[in-house]
């Protein structure tokens, strides 16, 4: 059996993200995907929206299972990482692998992650044992930037077998771009799923007053 993870802030999540998970899924055909919002992550002071609120937001990944040809087959979203945090616990990447590794004995997991968390992945937490439990499926949200991921790639793992890349056209956006769009009252429909800019507007997220964002 093959997993795919995907995990983030999602705050809030947008098309790039499923960009990017569509051509993962694409890369490694698995036989599962576990979308995973962080609860707080360590590279990051917080989140504007609150867990339960993300992880209702990442319900838009679903629509992924039902795109013609689609290779995203059964599709979770866990709400772990966030209970954890809940709990008083810190968020590392590696003790979510663990934990898929546990549930799943004999299974391949793979991680997948844009180009720029490639660059900064050594200096994550326990990255070596990120690498022995799961392949990382890159992908890229930079146009361009390709020389630079195969010659981290390299330093990484010299083997050659345990990252792989996906091929996607790049989609660049962040969720803090569209953040401060929001905040100006930028509905950003371009960027970001129906479903997502519904609970946006429900809840007034993002803005000093709520916005009708559901035109």
């Amino acid at each position: 059996m093959k997993i795919l993870l995907y995990g983030g802030s999602f705050d809030p999540p947008h098309n790039g993200h499923l960009n990017n998970l569509r051509a993962a899924a694409a890369r490694v055909r698995p036989d599962r995907v576990v979308v995973m919002p962080a609860g707080t992550s360590p590279f990051k002071q917080g989140t504007n929206a609150s867990g339960a609120l993300r992880l209702e937001m990442c319900g838009c990944f679903h629509a992924l299972a039902g795109e013609p040809g689609s290779t995203v087959p059964q599709l979770e979203v866990s709400g772990w990482e966030i209970e954890q945090a809940e709990a008083g616990q810190r968020n590392y990447t590696v003790l979510t692998v663990e934990k898929l590794a546990r549930e799943a004995p004999g299974a391949q997991l793979y991680l997948a992650i844009g180009s720029d968390m490639l660059l900064s992945f050594d200096g994550w937490y326990r990255w070596q044992d990120i690498l022995r439990l799961a392949h990382l499926v890159v992908t890229s949200r930079h146009v361009g930037d390709d020389p630079q991921l195969h010659e981290k790639a390299r330093q990484l793992d010299s083997t050659g077998a345990r990252i792989l890349f996906a091929p996607v056209e790049a989609l660049p956006m962040a969720s803090s771009e569209l953040r401060a769009r929001l905040a100006a009252g930028d509905p950003c429909e371009a960027e970001l799923p129906e479903t997502v800019r519904a609970v946006i507007c429900r809840e007034g997220l993002y803005q000093n007053k709520k916005e009708d964002l559901s035109k």
